[in-house]
């Protein structure tokens, strides 16, 4: 049965000199260094068969075609050399001396015109490093006022750590009683934990503390959940507390209108100031004080204020307990008389505190 061509189903099905068509043409066709025609035109493959007449001495050593030791260039003999793995590989192979030679004049050309410049202005000469960064501008074909106007600092500069740069960890090293240091520092994270930031909950995880917006907002929400749970309680009230669940007032809700929430727990805070004021401001005038001045008016205009000495008549520094003041018929205190390893009365010497005076006795 045919597939829609003429070509034979099996190559031994071809005949003599025909083509096979399976064959790849780079096999099929004939090189073009094997000139010459063959014998046998009707074998399209002769190029690729032994010739059977022909004798090949392999045992007779001789030099394979395109393969000589010896040529003969301009009149004379030369043995070509055969090199070795290195030689083959140098990487310096073909390069001349005289182009180092140039390089090298170029380089002592520019150092004495950069010595002459530089001895005129009277500065300091560079040292080997700026000679050899000069040589690489130079090559570059940039100049060092160019460089130095795109970059902060000189590249031949050391970028030293500042001894006075701390890092942010250390300051976080603590020591408990027990003498163990503690670093509040995650390597993994490669994050300083400040304690004053936040703190360590029981997973070992960094709770950062919430900033101000953030505390206000927690305070909001507290305030919403307060007075929500306020209008359900009287909710249930209103309807004789069954089981029926009030409808959510949407006005207590953060969520829902963040702004009006904020104005009122503004508006309950003025309020609980404004109590808090009227309350302080009855008692005043409950106790008869409404008029006095407060203490620390008192205090830095000086109303009704004695002058106070700090020390007694006897030039002595005054205690902050009372001085000069008997009880019990004592005409010293107790502590001015002192006996072997105890503290007394002088008047009648006795070392036992709040007992009668019995000096007349």
């Amino acid at each position: 049965m045919q597939n829609g061509d003429d070509r034979p189903q099996h190559p031994s099905e071809l005949k003599k000199g025909e083509v096979n068509p399976y064959i790849p043409k780079y096999i099929a066709a004939k090189p073009w260094y094997q000139g010459g025609t063959t014998d046998k035109e009707d074998d399209y493959l002769a190029h690729q068969r032994k010739n059977p007449e022909e004798i090949i001495d392999y045992s007779e050593a001789k030099a394979g075609q395109g393969i000589q030791d010896e040529f003969d260039g301009n009149g004379e003999v030369r043995v070509k050399k055969n090199e070795d793995y290195v030689s083959k590989r140098d990487r310096w192979y073909g390069y001349e001396l005289k182009q180092w030679e140039s390089v090298l004049a170029n380089w002592e050309d520019m150092n004495r015109k950069r010595r002459k410049k530089q001895q005129q202005k009277g500065g300091e000469s560079y040292d080997s490093d700026d000679t050899d960064y000069e040589l690489e501008l130079v090559e570059l074909g940039l100049d060092r006022k160019d460089l130095r106007t795109s970059i902060k600092e000189d590249p031949l500069e050391q970028t030293i750590r500042d001894r006075q740069d701390v890092p942010s960890y250390i300051y976080n090293i603590t020591s408990n009683p027990g003498n163990k240091i503690r670093i509040e520092y995650d390597p993994k994270s490669r994050l300083a934990k400040d304690l004053t930031k936040g703190f360590l909950n029981d997973d070992t995880e960094f709770v950062r503390k919430q900033a101000d917006d953030g505390i206000s907002l927690t305070e909001v929400q507290r305030f919403a959940w307060e007075e929500d749970n306020k209008k359900k309680k009287q909710a249930r009230a209103d309807v004789g507390g069954g089981d029926e669940v009030p409808e959510a007032n949407p006005d207590f809700n953060v969520e829902a209108s963040p702004t009006l929430m904020m104005l009122k727990a503004k508006q309950h805070k003025d309020n609980l100031l404004m109590e808090a004021s009227l309350k302080k401001q009855a008692l005043k005038d409950k106790y008869g004080i409404a008029n006095a001045p407060e203490r620390s008016l008192v205090k830095e205009i000086g109303i009704d204020q004695t002058p106070i000495s700090d020390n007694d008549h006897n030039g002595l520094k005054r205690t902050i307990y009372a001085e000069d003041k008997y009880d019990l018929n004592h005409t010293a205190v107790f502590g001015s008389y002192y006996e072997d390893g105890k503290w007394g009365y002088k008047c009648c010497r006795q070392t036992i505190r709040n007992v009668f005076c019995n000096k007349n006795e």
